[in-house]
């Protein structure tokens, strides 16, 4: 066989000029590890190749090529010479046919290049003929069959239930209502719906859950339920090339963050397109893709957020905060103001997604709780929707008064959408003082962060009540009082720190302070540990060192003689 070295390299570079030769030859290594490459028609593709090894001449399949997304130009190419008595698929590592032999003699150099000239001459046409098919995805064409829903009851039951293809939904007036207006779907939530269609059988149907929709008086559907769902089908759909009617095209989203969702799945799913070579996976995914479709009437929209808030079909799960808004849209029977607060609503998820979640899932959630001496499991599913549902009542007795403390009683509907936004609007105000600043960046290192939490959220059912008067003294005492846990304990359970936090009862000493003198007493009396006692060496002491760094940048700040006597007794 042809001996494999720098002198090969050069000839065969020479035979093939437009091509990419690459060879390994290093000094004093076997011929059996040696081998030389040739790329494909594709010459800058250097996963598909034609390469001599051991003595004989293959077509490689490597890289990308061994992927899911290539198995059909894999599959198309055995196909194409399954009858020529030359050419031999074998595998390679524990992958089948991912390369193929041809019968040709390399006994000199002269053999070996006719033996790569023969091989080309059968996998290059080939490979052009698929990359021609799929430069461009083939028209689909529209949609034939039925296209109206059958609403058997939906007069008299206000509710119908259908079922129908993608290609049947889409040959009706979808609109998309303002309130519903936000495209959200990440890489993983666009990868995962389009491994789900590759699933289409060729010969049956494929059940992708449920679609919410809500007839108006001029025949419109909105997409209550199965918005991000539609939206990146439409996508797909008009990739592939089809060419029937897409309704949602013409819908726009005006929200900078939904924009930039949408164009980045474009250009995802433009990526998985074209690595894809079914001809007819758009057909099947418009004719075969089923869903279960919910149609209700227009003067119903509680009715539609029952039905959204229970139904967690597939595509981006539903959150507590999904579950709160629809829950609450239920108590609110003017439909223009259910409107106006879930549009309100979803600004606020998408445009101060952290302030929300901070000061519902965290702050006021563990205030709340331990307002009432009851420990808690945060990761356990709905926790947050459950603690902010609307409260029991006697129906003969209508609920009034509310003062928007933190512990009191959720109202359904309107009270709760305006509870929320005064609440983070507080705590965004609370953010930007020096106090939390100063704990915020002091305490970001190592497992401080866990205290910190805890404290912070202390400091802010203190702010809620005192404003900030005195919020360094109140920020040097609940400090004071939850570092005795960290000097005295061996790791940092973000469990145990909560439970610390609860037993302290600092939340029922605010709640009963009617100045910041009764709550500041109470709870500075109440440490008896301080870091001065701690072990130089430990994890206590750098807990201790990074609060006494964060009073020193605080100190300008008090105000109080006592406090000021206690911190120079203990930092300085």
């Amino acid at each position: 066989m042809a001996w494999i070295d720098q002198h090969l390299e050069k000839f065969i570079k020479e035979c093939f000029p437009e091509r990419y030769v690459y060879a390994y030859h290093e000094y004093r290594t076997w011929q059996s590890s040696r081998y030389l490459y040739v790329t494909t028609v594709l010459q800058d593709d250097k996963d598909l190749h034609y390469e001599y090894i051991g003595g004989a001449v293959e077509l490689h399949l490597e890289g990308k090529y061994q992927s899911a997304d290539y198995k059909y130009f894999a599959k198309e190419l055995r196909f194409q010479t399954s009858r020529n008595p030359k050419l031999h698929w074998l595998g390679w590592q524990g992958r089948n046919q991912c390369r193929c032999r041809i019968d040709a003699a390399t006994d000199n150099w002269e053999q070996l290049m006719n033996a790569f000239i023969e091989i080309m001459g059968i996998f290059d046409p080939i490979i052009e003929k698929i990359i021609r098919r799929t430069a461009v995805n083939p028209s689909v064409e529209p949609y034939k069959g039925d296209i109206v829903f059958s609403e058997e009851g939906l007069n008299d039951d206000e509710v119908c239930l259908a079922t129908c293809s993608l290609g049947k939904l889409f040959g009706n007036n979808l609109v998309i209502p303002d309130y519903q207006r936000n495209y959200c779907w990440e890489d993983k939530q666009v990868k995962a719906l389009w491994d789900s269609l590759k699933e289409i059988p060729h010969d049956g149907e494929y059940h992708l859950g449920t679609i919410i929709l809500q007839k108006d008086s001029n025949g419109n559907y909105a997409v209550i339920d199965g918005q991000q769902r539609l939206v990146t089908l439409t996508l797909i759909v008009r990739e592939l090339n089809y060419q029937g009617n897409m309704p949602l095209l013409t819908q726009k989203f005006l929200s900078e963050n939904s924009k930039k969702h949408v164009a980045n799945s474009r250009w995802l799913i433009k990526h998985l397109t074209s690595r894809s070579y079914d001809e007819t996976l758009c057909s099947r995914i418009i004719n075969q893709l089923i869903f279960t479709v919910l149609i209700l009437k227009e003067s119903r929209l509680d009715l539609a957020y029952t039905f959204f808030s229970n139904e967690n079909s597939k595509g981006v799960p539903l959150s507590d905060y999904d579950l709160l808004k629809a829950h609450h849209l239920r108590y609110i029977f003017i439909e223009k103001q259910a409107e106006h607060l879930a549009s309100r609503w979803n600004d606020l998820i998408e445009n101060d997604y952290p302030s929300l979640e901070k000061t519902l899932a965290a702050h006021l959630f563990r205030l709340r709780k331990w307002m009432r001496k009851k420990n808690f499991n945060p990761d356990e599913r709905f926790c947050v929707k459950e603690e902010f549902s609307s409260a029991l009542i006697l129906p003969e007795i209508p609920p009034f008064g509310e003062t928007f403390d933190f512990y009191e009683k959720i109202q359904g509907g309107s009270h709760f959408f305006a509870y929320t936004e005064h609440f983070v609007n507080r705590f965004k105000q609370f953010s930007e003082t020096r106090q939390v600043r100063a704990l915020r960046n002091h305490l970001k290192w190592e497992s401080h962060w866990k205290y910190a939490d805890v404290i912070e959220t202390l400091l802010f059912g203190y702010y809620l009540k005192f404003g900030e008067q005195y919020l360094t003294e109140a920020l040097f005492c609940i400090s004071g009082y939850i570092a005795q846990h960290r000097y005295d304990a061996t790791r940092a359970l973000a469990y145990k720190i909560r439970e610390y936090a609860n037993n302290s009862e600092i939340v029922m000493m605010i709640d009963q302070a009617s100045s910041p003198t009764f709550f500041l007493a109470e709870c500075v009396s109440t440490i008896k540990k301080n870091g001065r006692d701690v072990d130089e060496q430990g994890i206590g002491m750098r807990f201790y060192q990074r609060l006494q760094d964060m009073f020193s940048d605080l100190y300008d700040d008090f105000t109080d003689l006592t406090i000021i006597d206690k911190y120079n007794n203990e930092y300085l």
